[in-house]
């Protein structure tokens, strides 16, 4: 019995230890390989405040829809179910954005609640700029860097679309 008992605590101990590196490793902000060449040597900051924690809770815990369009790709994001809606929010970081003035966003994302838009933003997804930049009154006004999942998330749609239409 005791054997058994040893053996259970190392497992538990073990499945712990690996919850614990694996939650820790999903706020690393996220960094893109550029794909384009780089236009200047301007440098990365944070240009905004992060959306506040209670903002995201709110949106996380009542978002009933969520669209995302791109400027530059024909494909747009739909998600009406909240695990889904949940599983994006996930992706955004607690930290403000580091951000180059010469950044270019490559879409933007509205989240509803029962119809009505209750955040949007801006999204960024090149090297030195990854993440989003939300809107307050219609102006930008906050930024969360995006985490490794949420680029992983973009990465893979992204490459569902056809090259020669990228």
């Amino acid at each position: 019995m005791t054997s058994k008992l040893s053996l259970w605590r190392g497992g538990a101990l073990s499945l712990l230890a690996l919850l614990l590196c694996t939650c820790g490793s999903a706020e690393k902000p996220a960094e893109v390989v550029e794909e384009k060449p780089a236009t200047s040597v301007a440098t990365s900051s944070p240009a905004y405040e992060s959306l506040s924690f209670d903002r995201l809770k709110h949106i996380y815990e009542n978002a009933t829809y969520m669209d995302a369009t791109f400027y530059d790709l024909p494909i747009s994001i739909n998600q009406n179910e909240t695990a889904q809606i949940q599983t994006t929010l996930a992706g955004i970081g607690s930290q403000p954005m580091a951000y180059r003035p010469d950044c270019k966003p490559i879409g933007h994302i509205w989240f509803q609640i029962n119809g009505k838009n209750v955040e949007e933003a801006d999204i960024y997804f090149e090297k030195g700029c990854v993440g989003y930049v939300w809107y307050d009154a219609g102006k930008p006004a906050f930024s969360n860097a995006m985490t490794e999942d949420g680029a992983r998330f973009y990465l893979n749609i992204m490459s569902q679309v056809p090259e020669d239409l990228r």
